[in-house]
């Protein structure tokens, strides 16, 4: 009985049901690439680059191995060198932070708004130093941080801003798309992500034509372009031709064809999220904030909602009453990582971020997959509401 009371009826994801409604067409691009019998970047990851650069609207899309490489890359291409110092948030996941340190650069974490979560603009002026040559504005959860400001600030201090929008992509800000904001933008294809590859998959996209060819370099090897072009196209005699000592951190063919399908189903997906947003919404406005608190969007934006999260000094039985009943919920992302050993280094504590640190006690993210039917998340909602009526 106790196994039945565990099963998942509402999961986080549902891939393989995404997987069979588009079958025909993904199974057509997978057999392509197998039987063209290539799989380093070729035809398939060039024409998802152009395809994907067009939707967001950028001059420039570099395909790359994760999201994390990307931010990674991203903050190379822009010169961080050991001891420089890089403006983020602690409300992220390792794979958002770490890019930092593999650069060489060292993380200088600011508090957030407690009901977008993302990076609280009147707080980081103070956290500038001569050091400071990057800030990375992650879009948490799929809602926009609050660029304008953070332009502003960074553009006075001569900074160069990196948009982490792993979990954002699609959402729009003032008109424009997430990642064509900042100085550079980096996105995240994993699975889970609005838009899954069927394995790990990034890019880097900017308007900048010497970031992005130091992106492609630092990401095939450090080969010299004429010399990977060479060596890619079979020519006789192709040498070996180094600028930098680079990565292993292309794209393959496999996933750019595999993604050229799921961004023509894009908008859709899209569409289906802010839908169940929408609902949960409606749905859940009647409950006081001393029961739940709903998030807020960035004034002036489109989120995506990669979840719905929502606030609860009852979080825990919340969470626990929602898994009994068959539904997903989950922490994203908890504990915070100042206060993890991993960054003890860093030297912060508990209470440097009291915000974040409220918002990490109370923070449920809730199912918003387009798979999910308004029905179910009619079912979700109810849940919540009798756990607190």
């Amino acid at each position: 009985m106790g196994s039945q009371k565990l099963q998942i009826m509402i999961p986080a994801n549902r891939l393989a049901q995404q997987y069979r409604s588009i079958q025909v067409s993904l199974d057509e691009a997978i057999s392509r690439v197998t039987q063209r019998g290539v799989f380093t970047p070729s035809i398939e990851v060039a024409a998802f680059e152009e395809e994907f650069a067009r939707y967001i609207d950028v001059r420039y899309a570099i395909s790359v191995a994760s999201g994390g490489t990307a931010v990674m890359l991203a903050l190379r291409a822009l010169g961080i060198k050991d001891g420089d110092e890089v403006i983020s948030v602690p409300n992220v996941d390792v794979a958002a932070s770490a890019p930092i340190a593999h650069a060489g650069g060292r993380a200088i974490w600011v508090d957030i708004l407690p009901r977008t979560y993302n990076l609280d603009p009147d707080q980081l002026e103070a956290q500038i130093t001569p050091k400071t040559r990057a800030i990375v504005a992650v879009h948490m959860y799929g809602n926009p941080a609050a660029m304008n400001r953070i332009l502003e600030i960074a553009g006075r201090f001569e900074i160069p801003v990196v948009e982490d929008a792993a979990l954002a992509l699609g959402a729009v800000y003032h008109g424009q798309q997430v990642g064509a904001i900042g100085r550079i933008g980096c996105f995240s294809f994993a699975p889970g992500k609005i838009l899954g590859a069927l394995g790990k998959a990034g890019m880097v996209v900017t308007n900048d034509p010497d970031l992005a060819k130091e992106v492609r370099v630092l990401s095939t090897y450090g080969f010299h372009p004429s010399s990977l072009q060479a060596i890619q196209s079979g020519t006789a005699g192709a040498r070996f031709e180094y600028l930098v000592e680079g990565f292993n951190a292309s794209m393959d063919e496999l996933q750019g064809a595999i993604l050229r399908v799921k961004l023509k189903h894009l908008d859709r997906w899209l569409r289906g999220r802010r839908e169940n947003a929408r609902l949960y919404r409606k749905l859940l406005s009647v409950l006081g904030p001393e029961h739940l608190l709903l998030p807020e969007d960035t004034p002036g934006s489109e989120p995506v909602f990669r979840f719905f999260v929502v606030r609860s000094p009852k979080r825990d039985g919340l969470m626990k009453r929602l898994s009994e009943t068959g539904i997903w919920s989950g922490l994203a992302y908890v504990p915070l990582l100042h206060v993890q050993q991993v960054y003890q280094h860093l030297n912060y504590s508990i209470g440097s971020f009291p915000q974040a640190e409220k918002v990490s006690e109370e923070l449920l993210c809730l199912p918003t997959v387009p798979e999910l039917s308004l029905q179910e998340v009619e079912q979700v909602s109810e849940t919540v509401l009798q756990f607190f009526t």
